[in-house]
Order: C-alpha cells, then sequence, then structure tokens
C-alpha cells in the first residue's frame, strides 16, 4: 500500500478517526457519542492541546486519510491536556457535566502514568477499511521518528484491558507492558468508560 505521512493540517477531516482512537473514553467524557465527536469537530483546528491537529500526523493513500496518530512528549500532557478540558468542558450539555466530572475523577485515578522522559503516542487510529495493511505500523515509526526529534529515547502508549487488537499490535511492534491499571469498581469502570488501562513502553531504536 502506498503510503503518504504527513502533518495534519487544521483543515483536515481527521476528527472521525480521532474518536475511533479513544472512543469508549471520549464518549463517558461528552455524555454521549455524537457529543463527543462534536467536541473533537471543534477543537481540532485550535493549538495547543491534546487533540489539536498540531500534534498529529496523518497516513493518507491517494490523498484519503487513512490513519491518525497523535503525541507529544510526556512532560507536555498535562498542560496540553487541562488546554483540552478548558476548551470543551464548556461546550458540554450542563445536564451531563456531572458524568464529565466523573469521568475526569476516574481517569486520574486509573490511567497510566509514563514517564517523563518519553514520548507519549496520545492518539493512533486506522480506517475500517484500510487496517492490517501496514497503516499503523507506518504511524508508530513515525512516532519513533518524531521522538527522537523531541530528544525522548522511549516512546510510551496506553490501551483499554480489553481492546485485544491493539494489544496485539504493540506487542508485535516490540513494545513492553509496563504496568496495568485496573478500576477498582465496576461505578468507577462506568465513569471512565472501561475496565482500565494497559500501560506500554519501546526504545527508541
Amino acid at each position: 500500500m502506498d503510503l503518504l505521512v504527513r502533518p495534519a493540517r487544521p483543515e483536515d477531516a481527521a476528527a472521525q478517526l480521532l474518536f475511533e482512537s479513544a472512543k469508549p473514553y471520549y464518549t463517558a467524557y461528552a455524555g454521549s457519542e455524537r457529543g463527543a465527536l462534536r467536541l473533537l469537530q471543534r477543537v481540532w483546528a485550535h493549538r495547543g492541546h491534546a487533540a489539536s491537529y498540531e500534534y498529529a500526523l496523518l497516513a493518507t493513500h491517494q490523498e484519503e486519510i487513512v490513519g491518525v496518530m497523535a503525541g507529544f512528549p510526556v512532560r507536555d500532557g498535562d498542560r496540553l491536556s487541562r488546554r483540552f478540558i478548558r476548551l470543551t468542558l464548556p461546550r458540554v450539555a450542563p445536564w451531563r457535566l456531572h458524568r464529565t466530572f466523573a469521568h475526569l475523577y476516574a481517569a486520574g485515578g486509573v490511567a497510566p502514568h509514563p514517564p517523563l522522559d518519553a514520548y507519549y503516542v496520545d492518539a493512533l487510529a486506522v480506517h475500517a477499511h484500510h487496517r492490517r495493511q501496514g497503516v499503523a505500523q507506518r504511524l508508530l515509526k513515525a512516532a519513533e521518528e518524531q521522538a527522537a526529534r523531541a530528544g525522548c529515547m522511549r516512546i510510551a502508549l496506553d490501551t483499554g484491558l480489553q481492546n485485544r487488537p491493539a494489544r496485539a499490535l504493540y506487542d508485535a511492534y516490540g513494545f513492553r507492558e509496563r504496568e496495568i491499571r485496573r478500576a477498582p469498581s465496576d461505578r468507577i469502570a462506568k465513569f471512565l468508560g472501561g475496565p482500565g488501562f494497559v500501560g506500554y513502553l519501546k526504545d527508541v531504536a
């Protein structure tokens, strides 16, 4: 498959793929799939936050967007996440805010804590019609290149405990499991959007 990996642009229609990269968690944050996708579409073109085009690379085939990878040094993660919350929270329906805050509380207690010297892959998704064609591997290779440019010698990422295809991909690509974080109760898992996470780490070649 002939792929081009390029920096994302504000006008790129990549919000749907970005949503697919963490669908259960964006849905839990916004209160619905439709609401989550709308939030991502509205903030994609803004700079300085974790779901911005500014930190994304796109894989394209014949000018069609077939994959997305978003990442940044771990040391920047808290700042970028806070900016995302500041941009999106006013756009969440008021009657859903209590669940949004419950999600943030749950995520704060369960999400893995990658090492500060690593490059964090915050999002990775491939269009359903183009999976198993090397797109994800090419984007992970691009993440390694981004990590090296940022002076990071390791790549960190995480995925849901229940996401077996992603876990198989990361195992095959050479990532090693660093930590498993489980939701302490079914109630927390519901607010979180899943039963927990597996954190991975890989040295940059």
